[in-house]
């Protein structure tokens, strides 16, 4: 049942995950947290920019398939 409730310890891990929420951080790690937020960022719009220009490229190449007429011209046996 949902309702029990289970006996639960914290893992080591997350008890540092609380210290690290609570203790003050001097401007230092401000700083860096800062720096690597805003690598990770241009990372990210990085990657979205190479995707876009791959799909815009596929969608051009597409477009230019459509264009083709619908019917070929047709080889006729020579008698």
């Amino acid at each position: 049942m949902l309702s029990k409730k289970r006996n639960e310890q914290m893992m080591p891990y997350q008890a540092y995950q609380l210290y690290q929420i609570e203790r003050p951080e001097s401007r230092a790690e401000i700083r860096r947290a800062d720096e690597q937020l805003g690598r990770m960022a241009e990372s990210v719009t990085a990657l979205r920019e190479r995707i876009a220009q791959a799909a815009t490229v596929r969608t051009r190449s597409l477009r230019g398939l459509r264009r083709q007429p619908a019917t070929a011209p047709r080889r006729t046996a020579r008698t």
